[in-house]
């Protein structure tokens, strides 16, 4: 590949999804009946050459015009309306949505191949895409079918877009502080919203002939804080008596944010009601918002988990192909020889060392990221028996999968600029652009902060530990027996006794919220999730190397040492690096989770008892 050009990694999804998980198996479970293997691999192949091909075309255009605020209306860059038809036609956008409004109904974890490609080529334009389908989502899940049948079609086709509005300028992670109001209509039939939302992605644009809001608002009378939030479809046209976009519903863009990043994603300040009436229809019942809410913030913070690993695989291609291609020095191993050979930087040591680093971080997010969504399709759609333990992964993973996906996915976008150098620093290619689209992943849909306290302070703690232990059970399957490299033996050794560190970790926060109070116990909740995200990334890793271990020695076959084979045969390559790759991991990443025991366990909160 051209290191200036955005490629999927198509061979490495393809093992994480059939070898690793197996998510050909749905097609046994209702509603995934009706597919087969052949169609989830065509369906990510195909995603991945849109996202190739089209999506990622227009990504740097977006970067460089921008979306902008022209007489009231939100114009979006160059091309990006017609890539928004053309991600629609091709039935892109309901890759997941119920097949009853035109979507296309597939499991997560199928979707999932084309979605991380989809968000890594052009992270701007998908994130108005993603909350198209997620708004989309919450009417199909708690909207009457009157409300069903207005809006759903529409939105999966992408005639309609959709948007979350949640923040206030003072409300914003503490979504019970909203003040957006709504009035109960005369007639019964709406809600007069009255209020600012402010960091609405998507909020206004011109790709679609309507957008329909879903507004988190404080009806009259209702009780105050998280309790007395209701969610209400806020249409920017209200319907006509066809269905139709009609009259304006007096929402206002009243600015688009500028942002480091993610330029060409319209972030707006929305005003409703500012000057007229503003009609909102009730989701569902009065003061449910809160619970509707979280249902479409898991599922972001799982799509913004695969924004970051999205990015960061783009970013590994796009360094390695560098890597391969610039020549500069000579091998270290030949000393000053003033005639030596000049060679690729991919032979230096140090090179190497952040090219495995960023494939070790790509590779094990997208074990954890997708194994979330497997697990995600099983929760609701495998055996009744199973399901309950399968929701506990979810619930668990999800904040782990959120923070690991953004901070890790920017650490290894990161690296691929410095892999570059100096003009890894320039808008020539495309790391700078990918470093700043991927930073905003741990701030949006709740910072890596929130979802370490959601972790340490709630999942940790549900049901006497039970979600803990679920996850401790799932990592059974892998112990240094079945291995059978030394090296891959003395890894899994590793990441046990790393694993026994995490639990000893538990129990010292457990105890420090006994002994001293909650702020002592939530302090190093961040560094924790870190540590969580390591052992889990390490757990999934090292099972895809036990598996590449069986298909090296079969490809092998006895024609000698498997580095030989690999060096001639490409699926030889693919195992065998593989298996490197988690020994990389768990040797040279998974080690600073043990600064994580030593902080905890210091006992020190210099940083609570200064005085700031």
């Amino acid at each position: 590949m051209n290191s200036t050009e955005y490629s999927v990694d198509l061979r490495d999804i393809q093992f994480v999804q059939k070898e690793l998980l197996g998510v050909q198996k749905l097609v046994d479970y209702e509603p995934f009946g009706e597919f087969s293997e052949e169609d989830f691999d065509m369906v990510l192949r195909e995603g991945s050459k849109f996202a190739e091909s089209v999506f990622a075309t227009v990504n740097k255009i977006g970067d460089e015009q921008g979306s902008n605020l022209e007489n009231g209306d939100v114009v979006t860059p160059e091309g990006f309306k017609e890539t928004w038809r053309q991600y629609v036609e091709n039935g892109w956008l309901g890759i997941t949505g119920n097949p009853r409004f035109g979507g296309q109904g597939l499991p997560l974890s199928v979707a999932i191949g084309v979605m991380e490609s989809l968000y890594g080529s052009n992270p701007a334009l998908y994130t108005v895409l993603m909350l198209t389908a997620g708004a989309a989502g919450l009417i199909n899940g708690f909207g009457d079918e009157q409300q069903k049948t207005a809006y759903c079609e529409k939105m999966l086709n992408g005639t309609w877009s959709g948007t979350m509005c949640l923040s206030e300028s003072g409300a914003g992670s503490a979504v019970g502080d909203i003040t957006t109001k709504a009035f109960k209509a005369g007639d019964g039939g709406h809600y007069l919203i009255k209020g600012t939302k402010q960091w609405i992605s998507g909020g206004d644009h011109d790709m679609a002939e309507n957008i329909i809001h879903m507004v988190l608002a404080r009806v009259e009378g209702a009780p105050a804080g998280p309790k007395g939030i209701s969610m209400f479809i806020v249409p920017k046209f209200r319907l006509d008596g066809t269905g139709q976009p009609g009259a304006s519903n007096n929402v206002t863009t009243v600015r688009l944010e500028h942002k480091l990043g993610i330029k060409a994603s319209p972030t707006a300040v929305l005003e409703f009601g500012g000057s007229g009436d503003c009609h909102g229809y009730l989701l569902e019942a009065e003061n449910h918002g809160l619970a509707q809410m979280f249902k479409l913030m898991n599922e972001a913070r799982l799509t913004i988990a695969y924004q970051g690993l999205g990015i960061a695989s783009g970013a590994y291609r796009n360094a390695l192909a560098y890597a391969r291609e610039r020549e500069q020095g000579i091998p270290i191993e030949q000393g000053k020889e003033q005639g030596a050979e000049r060679v690729a930087i991919v032979h230096h040591p140090d090179v190497r060392n952040m090219l495995m680093t960023m494939k070790a971080l790509v590779e094990g997010l997208r074990g954890l990221i997708y194994a979330v969504a497997y697990y995600n399709d099983l929760a609701h759609h495998g055996p009744e028996e199973s399901r309950g333990r399968y929701q506990d992964l979810v619930d668990i993973l999800i904040p782990v999968a959120k923070n690991a996906g953004a901070d890790q996915g920017f650490e290894a976008v990161r690296l691929g600029m410095q892999v570059l150098g100096g003009v890894g620093y320039t808008e020539e290619f495309p790391l700078a652009q990918a470093l700043r689209d991927t930073k905003i992943a741990s701030i949006y849909e709740g910072t890596s902060g929130i979802q370490a306290l959601d972790l340490v302070t709630r999942k940790l703690g549900m049901r006497g530990g039970e979600l803990f232990q679920e996850l401790l059970e799932e990592m059974k399957d892998v112990t240094p027996e079945k291995a059978k490299a030394p090296s891959v033996r003395q890894a899994i050794e590793h990441w046990q006794d790393s694993l026994e560190k995490l639990k000893l970790t538990v129990a010292s926060v457990k105890n420090l919220a006994e002994e001293l109070g909650p702020r002592e116990a939530v302090f190093n909740a961040t560094d924790i999730t870190v540590f969580f995200g390591d052992v889990t990334c390490s757990y999934y890793l090292l099972k895809s190397a036990l598996l590449a271990e069986s298909r090296l020695e079969e490809i092998a076959a006895g024609n000698g040492d498997a580095r030989e084979v690999a060096q001639d045969n490409e699926e030889a390559r693919f195992y065998f690096n593989k298996i490197k790759t988690a020994e990389h991991y768990v040797f040279q990443i998974l080690p600073r989770a043990l600064s994580v025991a030593a902080k905890v366990q210091s006992r020190n909160f210099a940083a609570l008892e200064a005085v700031l």
